[in-house]
């Protein structure tokens, strides 16, 4: 019977959480937590549009795009990370040292001596991504160690590696066809763009139209639950960080090609934002509830806000202080939802 109950649970979990919000079937099953952001992205459109004459221009939505993929695609893979109940901190990290990596491999630097063609040099880099979320994810699931510390103790780490194999310094000559990813474009359109649209859609489908993606939810909605009906928690604990780490470890590359060189230094400033994002969505830090599309919305509104506040001349200070309100009140309106779903 109590195995029952927690199955009959899990399922009225899993169709509040699995729904498509901004698809004609979830419109009647929008809240706050999925409609605000998006409310806030068009205000703040608006606002920008009308204080800054060159906002809605072409090459400036370009821009704005081009500079949120890098975050973008960190936080489809936090998304999943975050879905489970979970959180990952290594992403800046793994992306640092995935650049480093591919610029080694693709040029033979950094003592190497011996380049890579650029696809071996990139499916390298995206398994030792893959490898560095895979070992975060056993020590959360065989180990017991929360991701909080496994993660922050992986981003300590990793970044000690980057600097022992960089020597703190840069390296030039990144092949073109490398740095065609981060800064070439097709039609008009930057690459980089057309990376994330296509890891956007990607992951959209994986989680909301395949078993994998119903369990992940399930999960998070109520973990005892899910083992109760079958689901091997422990493995998809670590599938989830495995491909947060493959994902950033894209990021790196991307990184990579957008700024022509490989620099330690390249993550500074990056560990939060994709996290941030998630939650500026509307994805629940308590697990079981967000979706690609609510990553989507924070990312974009993380990058309008950006993007407009610089058009404005306002300072890092004021920009700082602006992602911070609109975070707090994320955050609070994401607490509240949670606190109004469980009642």
């Amino acid at each position: 019977m109590a195995v029952s109950n927690k199955e009959s649970k899990l399922n009225q979990h899993l169709q509040r959480s699995s729904e498509v919000p901004l698809g004609s079937r979830g419109l009647r099953q929008l809240d706050m937590t999925t409609i605000g952001p998006l409310i806030g992205l068009f205000l703040i459109i608006i606002v920008f549009s009308i204080l800054a004459e060159s906002f809605l221009s072409v090459a400036n939505i370009l821009n704005i795009l081009r500079q949120s993929a890098i975050i973008g695609i960190m936080a489809i893979g936090v998304t999943f990370v975050i879905i489970t109940a979970e959180i990952d901190l290594s992403i800046a990290s793994i992306m640092t040292f995935s650049g480093l990596v591919a610029g080694a491999l693709s040029t033979g630097g950094f003592g190497l001596g011996v380049a890579l063609p650029v696809w071996l040099a990139i499916i390298c880099t995206l398994f030792i991504g893959a490898m560095v979320g895979a070992v975060s994810g056993f020590a959360n699931a065989k180990l017991k160690i929360p991701t909080f510390m496994a993660t922050l103790s992986m981003m300590f780490i990793v970044d000690g590696i980057s600097l022992w194999f960089s020597g703190a310094q840069p390296l030039y000559g990144i092949p073109d066809r490398l740095q065609w990813f981060g800064s070439g474009k097709v039609f008009g359109i930057p690459s980089i763009v057309l990376v994330f649209a296509v890891i956007f859609v990607i992951s959209h489908i994986i989680l909301s139209r395949t078993v994998f993606g119903r369990n992940v939810y399930a999960i998070g909605g109520n973990e005892e639950a899910a083992k109760m009906s079958g689901i091997n928690v422990a493995k998809y604990k670590v599938l989830v960080l495995t491909i947060s780490g493959i994902l950033a470890a894209l990021a790196g590359i991307l990184m990579l090609g957008r700024i022509g060189s490989a620099q330690v230094t390249a993550g500074v400033g990056l560990q939060l934002p994709p996290i941030a994002a998630v939650i500026l969505g509307g994805t629940s830090l308590f697990g079981g509830v967000g979706s690609m599309w609510r990553t989507l919305v924070g990312v974009l509104l993380m990058g309008v806000l950006v993007n407009g506040l610089n058009l404005l001349g306002v300072g890092s200070a004021g920009q700082n202080l602006a992602t911070g309100i609109v975070l707090f009140v994320a955050v609070a309106a994401n607490v509240m939802g949670s606190s109004k779903t469980k009642g």
